[in-house]
């Protein structure tokens, strides 16, 4: 996934406060420019520019055709967009992405000795909706001093936990941003209408721009405000844009489940209906319903991890109860089952004697140990069910114990 500019530089500020700078004359790329370049230029000079951009941190592409060591001779918009920054961040006026006669010699003032003209610090926190990326990237930039200090102080005093609260909220909110972003820009590839994606999010951006506005001055419960209020703005862009969250994924697999409980149920009468014996596969689907019921209960909550749980629960529940339909508790012979479990007890001992040897012999037994381990899960479910009187789940446990035990001596 490809980072924009101004949430790279963001995301590095959550990740440690750390201090910004454009050391450009300390780069090696020296390049002779005897022409202006912009949008549809090809040639070397244009591979060197790029070089020279990404060598002073002012990069092309983090991955892929422009990154670091894959400079192109093509002059495209990501090019345009990384002079943009370079310009900004060094008084080149305007900033549009031209590297003209202004842009060259500022170029040479500085590789000869130069230093890039210092960005003036705002005093107020602008609105990023009405600035450009690489403006809201100076202007963080600009907060140098500000963040050197309390980056001294954190030092010393340690972060506080609201201080990683705000941070983790910060974080979580320029995923999304980023996350909107690359929604609105698969949209707009295919010709749909992003207004009201765009709109929302740049009211994420400005939010999170706040958000670390509040941050630097140490106010970080206002930090954590904004910076919710950002993720709902960008959130709100994603689903725009025609995005699916996470949120929506797991609302969605509940429904599934529901639908797969009441096609359930259908069968389970239908075979009602024939006579058959669905008692077990009626209480199963009653469980899946009671696991469904607290899955709504934990989205409703937020607590979508546990949701998600629940629902899983309550699929693996209503395949079961379809797999009980026409079983008998007590069916099953109890000779075959006795059998069946003294032929995996057999294999478990195999298994283990040949691991042990293997051990012995300096091979590598873990695959074969796991394999074993889930051979004796087995044998222990088939007890368990032939103490139950259910013959037939005991035969069925039994064989998988000694199917397991098989694995692991061939697994050696």
């Amino acid at each position: 996934m490809k980072i924009s500019p101004f949430l790279f530089t963001l995301l590095a500020i959550v990740a440690g406060l750390s201090v910004f700078s454009y050391p450009a004359s300390a780069s090696s790329v020296r390049c002779s420019f005897t022409r202006s370049l912009d949008l549809g230029i090809e040639g070397e000079d244009v591979r060197c520019l790029q070089r020279y951009l990404n060598d002073t941190g002012f990069t092309v592409s983090t991955s892929g055709v422009g990154s670091p060591g894959r400079e192109t001779t093509q002059f495209k918009d990501l090019t345009k967009q990384a002079v943009v920054r370079w310009q900004t961040a060094n008084g080149v006026s305007p900033a549009t992405g031209f590297f003209g006669p202004v842009s060259r010699q500022k170029y040479a003032d500085m590789v000869s000795g130069g230093t890039p003209t210092p960005v003036t610090t705002p005093t107020t926190s602008p609105a990023a909706s009405t600035a450009s990326v690489a403006v809201l990237q100076a202007q963080i930039a600009s907060l140098n001093s500000e963040i050197s200090a309390l980056r001294s102080a954190a030092q010393s005093s340690g972060a506080s936990s609201l201080e990683k609260k705000a941070r983790e909220a910060m974080r979580k909110a320029l995923e999304m941003i980023q996350d909107a972003e690359d929604e609105i820009e698969d949209a707009s590839r295919d010709g749909l209408d992003t207004n009201s994606a765009k709109n929302n999010l740049d009211d994420a951006k400005d939010d999170i721009y706040e958000a670390s506005w509040s941050f630097f001055r140490n106010n970080y419960d206002k930090a954590i405000d904004y910076a919710d209020d950002a993720y709902t703005n960008a959130e709100d862009a994603f689903s725009d844009a025609g995005g699916e969250t996470e949120e929506d994924e797991i609302e969605e697999y509940i429904e599934e489940v529901e639908d797969m409980i009441d096609d359930a149920q259908d069968e389970i009468d239908a075979a009602d209906d024939d006579g058959e014996d669905v008692d077990k596969a009626e209480d199963l689907l009653a469980d899946a319903e009671d696991k469904i019921d607290a899955a709504n209960d934990a989205f409703d909550d937020e607590d979508y991890d546990k949701a998600e749980a629940l629902a899983e629960d309550a699929e693996d529940l209503v395949e079961d109860a379809l797999d009980a339909i026409g079983d008998d508790d007590k069916g099953g012979d109890k000779e075959d089952a006795k059998d069946a479990i003294d032929d995996a007890e057999d294999a478990i001992d195999d298994a283990k004697n040949a691991i042990e040897d293997a051990k012995d012999d300096g091979d590598d037994t873990d695959e074969a140990e796991d394999l074993l381990d889930e051979a004796e899960d087995a044998l222990a479910d088939a007890k368990d069910a032939y103490s139950d009187k259910d013959y037939g789940d005991a035969e069925d446990y039994a064989k998988d114990a000694e199917d397991f035990a098989k694995d692991a001596i061939d697994e050696l």
